[in-house]
């Protein structure tokens, strides 16, 4: 539908920041994709954080208004590479890496900020390298795009930090995979027996490192911003605002018009 801006008189009138003339017509911005790229982590806790917060920013009133369409990616990395497939507790992990001190204060500040965000942060539990899971979180991008590979990556947060699920065993992975829609449980532990996607998820982390990724979550935005870490949501709002500032678009009122500065006008 073409939305028109008819001027009565013969000089220019301002609206808002617009300046429409006589006779001119405009048309509300045509809908555009951005795509958001995510490398994350199953078994890091920031990694739940920046979905849940990039989830809320996207649901933002400030950007529902945009004419923009949201493609959700997410790649792989190894936030521990130095683990194999042995299982090892969290605690013992933890305290290994991180001292045993300073991991009771982590869990605490992470339970308290999880629960802000909805998440019930559990700290007991196996961890090991997290590749078979990557593998099923590309084969849910293979089957069924961004929402089955979202719902994939956040089945495996809730089993692992919320559940106490160990993200390696392929009994779970294989429930996992059955409760989104991606396959059965046999055929989902069939998977896992064979090397299916573990050459693309390898080159995917290699390709992380190549860009510079040392860390995650990491957020790409339209191919050109990125942002490290689990970010607020008002600054994913203000990166996404700046995208429409650049790509020249305007809001859109539930009725189709546009808004520029504080009017919106059919």
């Amino acid at each position: 539908m073409v939305w028109r801006h008819l001027v009565q008189t013969s000089t220019s009138l301002r609206i808002g920041r617009l300046l429409f003339t006589r006779n001119m017509s405009t048309t509300p911005s045509a809908r555009k994709t951005i795509s958001i790229d995510i490398t994350s982590d199953t078994i890091c806790p920031w990694c739940t954080v920046g979905d849940r917060r990039l989830s809320k920013a996207l649901q933002d009133p400030r950007v529902k208004a945009l004419p923009f369409d949201f493609q959700i990616r997410w790649h792989p990395f190894h936030l521990d590479p130095t683990l194999d497939n042995t299982p090892l507790t969290k605690k013992e992990r933890y305290d290994a890496k991180f001292g045993a001190a300073r991991m009771v204060q982590m869990q605490k500040m992470m339970s308290e900020l999880g629960k802000k965000e909805g998440i019930n942060f559990s700290w007991g539990g196996n961890v090991r390298q997290t590749t078979d899971s990557h593998r099923l979180i590309q084969a849910a991008w293979d089957k069924g795009g961004e929402t089955m590979q979202t719902a994939m990556v956040r089945t495996l947060f809730s089993g692992y930090f919320e559940q106490e699920k160990d993200i390696g065993d392929h009994e779970y992975l294989a429930t996992a995979a059955e409760s989104v829609g991606l396959m059965g449980k046999q055929e989902a532990l069939d998977y896992l027996k064979t090397d299916q996607n573990l050459d693309l998820v390898k080159k995917e982390m290699k390709k992380a490192q190549t860009a510079g990724i040392s860390g995650v979550p990491f957020f790409v935005l339209d191919n050109k911003y990125a942002l490290s870490g689990a970010q607020e949501p008002d600054t994913f709002v203000e990166v996404i605002q700046n995208l429409a500032k650049e790509k020249g678009v305007q809001k859109q009122t539930e009725t189709g018009g546009t808004c520029e500065g504080d009017t919106c006008r059919l």
